[in-house]
């Protein structure tokens, strides 16, 4: 659980309170936060709309540039 925390701290705006809560919530990695809808994470407690448009899409484009990384095209 740590460790899941670690890494959604990488978000820019979610601390270890917010990262405790996401994971709390079945958010447990970036690829979660990156899938999920906006209303689904609208009830974590302390992301307020603006927060979490910018967080989704900070998870997004993390997401994105790993896959990249990945392929050897």
């Amino acid at each position: 659980m740590k460790n899941q925390i670690k890494e959604l701290q990488k978000l820019k705006g979610i601390g270890e309170v917010l990262s405790q809560r996401l994971v709390e919530s079945s958010y447990d990695t970036i690829a979660k936060v990156a899938a999920a809808e906006e209303k689904g994470l609208e009830r974590i407690a302390g992301l307020n709309p603006k927060k979490i448009a910018s967080v989704v899409t900070q998870a997004r484009k993390m997401t994105s540039e790993a896959e990249k990384s990945q392929h050897t095209w």
